[in-house]
């Protein structure tokens, strides 16, 4: 059975699981996203703040996204809303459920959040991430490095 919903304090133990096991394999490159070393309190910070959302594969999270919103100060690249932390539990990867998750939350952009577009972010350096998102529809719309950073951030946009 499948489900899909917003997080709550409740699944932030859970969610924290996924995010550090999901970015663990990021350490084997020259890449320094900040959520693969996030402690226990941070996602308990990051979900009170950010709307994040998993989807549950019978009761258990395989999936999440957060939704970084224009309104919050130094959230998002543009103006439209930003994907982050978008992670699959490792003993689920290859199972589609990355897609399946970002289509849900495209859904939800488009029909509750009533927005034309939807950006993200990735380190260039990274083997497979920016392909998967050219994949998935995304298009390139900028690049920075930014200070203290290991990797290059590439920017992307999608229209949904």
């Amino acid at each position: 059975m499948k489900e899909f919903r917003q997080l709550t304090s409740a699944d932030v133990s859970e969610y924290h699981d996924v995010l550090i096991a999901g970015y663990a394999a990021n350490k084997d490159y020259p890449i320094s996203f900040d959520a693969t070393n996030f402690t226990l309190q941070e996602s308990e910070e990051w979900v009170e703040t950010y709307p994040v959302y998993g989807l549950f594969v019978d009761g258990a999270l395989v999936s999440s996204i957060t939704l970084r919103m224009p309104w919050v100060r130094h959230s998002t690249p543009d103006v439209y809303p930003h994907i982050a932390h978008f992670v699959t539990a490792p003993e689920h990867k290859g199972k589609g459920y990355a897609r399946e998750m970002l289509g849900l939350i495209e859904d939800l952009l488009r029909t509750v959040y009533k927005t034309p577009y939807v950006t993200l972010g990735t380190a260039a350096e990274h083997p497979w991430l920016p392909k998967m998102y050219e994949s998935f529809g995304f298009e390139e719309f900028d690049r920075e490095r930014f200070a203290g950073k290991l990797h290059t951030t590439i920017f992307f946009k999608k229209a949904l």
